[in-house]
């Protein structure tokens, strides 16, 4: 081991991910397909392999199925069930209740049994809905020099994207004195903005990086840990229950300052926006050199026939792409067929469910196809999606409000959450951008394509 101490890593994936909204209709957030052929939960699982550490215990509760399916028994990441362990903790009944997982915070004290287990000295605390690489030594060994009574990892982000997290303010000695969740309110942001001294201690030049955000990512000595639950046991929530408490009586809160990329693809522009980033001349993380594991489908290479242009572009295996197409700005999924004469920009495509060549042979009912002389632009396509041939989508085909008629007139439904706790729909438009992202069909038709021949959205 690279420290004295024995770490367990408990990662919290167990969130509906509602702000996704179709593609997290009927799947875990972070079971979802980003960059191609990888889940998002790959990358935390990624992190904790390369950073040595012996357990993960994963916290699932919204549709545990399509996260543990991937997962397995872990052995994708090194998890052989004798050196090193991985464990999925369902919702799941205790005496005459059923136990469900409230919030961050509440997860890990439903889950203290389990956790009491390995007898950790310092739990790893891990949100599974971020893409990034770290190796999590360093971070470790910050809280064992401060003694800390919890490190928050924090990351540094433009004044645009405060409000989405947690604001952290801190001193010269990386101390946290300050902390609110998600503020709204532009006096209260400024008041977190780093100033010069600080910026220059954490080596960040950047002009238009100016506050430090938690990534939702704690370390905390599990005897301390298991006190605060204790003592605090109306707090659900790690940012909004848990860490205020903790700091109110505790100068012993620090931040470990994380300053390469990070991620949150918790909604569907963020989630878009990766994936062009990945696909780009420059991506923010060299996947060739970072090699992130995941299930691996038995599958040929993809297939380009002639005359194809391809322009910042991700494919994946059993991708069949057709002549005379033009494809710029765009990730590709598993089996995702394009027939001739398409262009495509700024496009993610989650491609196929099934493995379409079992038994060799393609049966075409699990597979997203985009029909010939298609245009696409700024579109998401869940799985087992059917583009009809010569249709059209852009957000410069009309306003949101006429998009969504057009969309309607095919019989499908808006995204929306139903009073009794549920969801519905097929598609959702996001508002600032004009993308497109129709959910996942259970196979695809090619009868009846979920956008016929010829439309324009």
């Amino acid at each position: 081991m690279f420290r004295d101490q024995y770490v367990l890593s408990f990662v919290m994936a167990g969130g509906r991910g509602s702000r996704l909204e179709v593609l997290t209709k009927d799947r875990s957030k972070s079971a979802v397909s980003i960059l191609g052929h990888y889940r998002i939960f790959d990358f935390v699982a990624t992190n904790i392999e390369n950073s040595g550490i012996p357990v993960m215990l994963v916290a699932t509760q919204f549709e545990p199925g399509t996260l543990s399916m991937h997962i397995g028994d872990g052995e994708i990441w090194g998890f052989d069930g004798i050196n090193k362990v991985m464990e999925i903790n369902y919702p799941h009944e205790e005496g005459r209740h059923f136990i469900t997982f409230k919030g961050t915070a509440d997860s890990v004290r439903k889950s203290i049994d389990r956790i009491d287990r390995y007898n950790p000295d310092i739990v790893l605390v891990l949100a599974a809905d971020h893409v990034y690489i770290m190796d999590y030594s360093d971070a470790l060994k910050w809280h064992e020099l401060n003694n800390a009574d919890i490190t928050i990892m924090a990351n540094v982000v433009p004044e645009s994207k405060v409000s989405n997290f947690g604001a952290i303010k801190i001193d010269e000695a990386c101390r946290i004195i300050d902390f609110v969740e998600k503020p709204k309110d532009k006096d209260v942001i400024d008041n977190f903005k780093l100033t010069p001294k600080i910026k220059s201690l954490l080596g960040i030049t950047d002009p238009n990086l100016n506050f430090l955000v938690s990534m939702g990512n704690y370390i905390f000595y599990w005897d301390r840990l298991k006190h605060f639950l204790t003592e605090y046991p109306d707090g659900m929530d790690f940012g909004l229950n848990i860490i205020p408490a903790i700091r109110e009586r505790s100068k012993s809160v620090f931040a470990y300052v994380f300053d390469d990329y990070w991620r949150d693809v918790g909604i569907i522009k963020d989630y878009f926006d990766c994936n062009m980033e990945f696909a780009s001349d420059n991506p923010p993380i060299d996947l060739s050199r970072n090699q992130i594991r995941t299930y691996e489908r038995h599958l040929p290479g993809a297939r380009i026939s002639c005359k194809t242009n391809f322009h910042n572009v991700i494919l994946s295996a059993g991708d069949l792409i057709g002549k005379d197409c033009e494809i710029s700005n765009c990730v590709f999924g598993y089996q995702v067929v394009v027939h001739e004469g398409c262009k495509l920009d700024h496009c993610v495509f989650l491609g196929a469910s099934r493995n379409e060549y079992h038994n060799n042979r393609i049966r075409l009912k699990y597979t997203t196809n985009i029909g010939k002389g298609s245009n696409l632009s700024h579109v998401i396509l869940d799985k087992n999606v059917w583009i009809g041939e010569g249709v059209n989508i852009s957000p410069n085909n009309g306003t949101i409000e006429e998009r969504v008629k057009s969309l309607l007139k095919l019989g499908l439904k808006p995204y929306r959450e139903l009073e009794d706790d549920t969801v519905e729909g097929d598609f959702s438009i996001e508002p600032q951008t004009g993308i497109l992202v129709i959910g996942k069909q259970r196979e695809a038709d090619p009868k009846r394509p979920i956008i016929p021949d010829g439309y324009r959205i």
